[in-house]
């Protein structure tokens, strides 16, 4: 095709000084942050695509947001592994519930995967934040944001943060791979009465302590129980109603009784989503 190569040949040749360039590539590190695209970069610089690939590419420069990304899509992989290799799909993240949490198996799949002590405690460093931290407060609801590719549609996590509350009476996750109405009863009945145990023999155990420190502790135990209490009663609730969660049905059915009784941490579905998806009967 001699006119494109005619075309090419004719187009204007820009030759960048090293100041220039350096100005360019300082601004590497901000990319990805807001509405800084890649587009939004090369037309506030007025530079071509390709050269800000090839220098990007030289610069071996990770933007924090892109790194924080990769981190999050990492971790996502990891936790998925773990849920689909757990016997139920159940996975606690507080302490006494009946089973190692879900923490602990996170730096246990790291050692499995070959990454080292260093690696493993470097990895707050990339996600921005203390692993601990991610999972409690974050994650569920930045792996929905993720995975909301249309505005007009649900988001569709198939990974879900369970939460008694505030307190972290009962706190897991789970996957919807093996989500059903039996696995619902079982986290019940051999996950949340193991915790609930836990705390009423610590609760025993500090009775006689009136130490600051202890009375703080007794503070958060009957809040924690409290919590409990009224979340066993919204899973009592789900099950007389008929919850019968299938994989098929899809995510915002499934998910849809859980929001609605405040057992998520996020609200995956906005109002009009919550309303069609409870009252479907597909």
């Amino acid at each position: 095709m001699p006119f494109l190569v005619d075309y090419i040949n004719s187009l204007s040749v820009k030759e960048f000084s090293a100041e220039e360039r350096e100005a360019v590539e300082s601004g590497f590190i901000t990319l990805y942050q807001g509405n800084n695209t890649l587009e939004e970069f090369c037309i506030r610089h007025q530079i071509n695509p390709i050269n800000v690939w090839y220098w990007f590419k030289q610069s071996n420069i990770i933007p924090k947001q892109r790194m924080n990304t990769l981190a999050m899509e990492f971790l996502v992989d990891m936790v998925r592994e773990i849920l689909m290799e757990d016997e139920d799909g159940i996975i606690p993240l507080v302490p006494n519930a009946g089973e190692k949490v879900l923490l602990y198996r996170i730096e246990e799949k790291f050692r499995e995967k070959g990454f080292s002590s260093a690696q493993y405690s470097s990895f707050d460093s990339v996600l921005g934040r203390t692993i601990h931290e991610y999972l409690s407060d974050y994650f569920f609801a930045e792996l929905s944001d993720y995975l909301k590719l249309f505005k007009q549609l649900p988001s569709t996590p198939f990974i879900w943060h369970l939460s008694s509350g505030p307190e972290q009476g009962f706190d897991c996750y789970i996957i919807i791979y093996k989500w059903n109405r039996d696995k619902l009863m079982r986290l019940r009945s051999v996950y949340i009465e193991h915790r609930e145990r836990s705390l009423v023999n610590r609760q025993s155990d500090l009775a006689g302590n009136e130490s600051a420190e202890a009375q703080n502790e007794k503070d958060r135990i009957f809040k924690q129980l409290k919590e409990i209490e009224s979340f066993k009663a919204k899973i009592d609730e789900l099950l007389s109603e008929g919850y019968n969660p299938i994989l098929d049905d899809g995510v915002g059915k499934n998910i849809a009784p859980l929001q609605k009784k405040g057992m998520i941490t996020y609200d995956v579905l906005n109002a009009g989503q919550l309303k069609k998806y409870l009252n479907a009967d597909w």
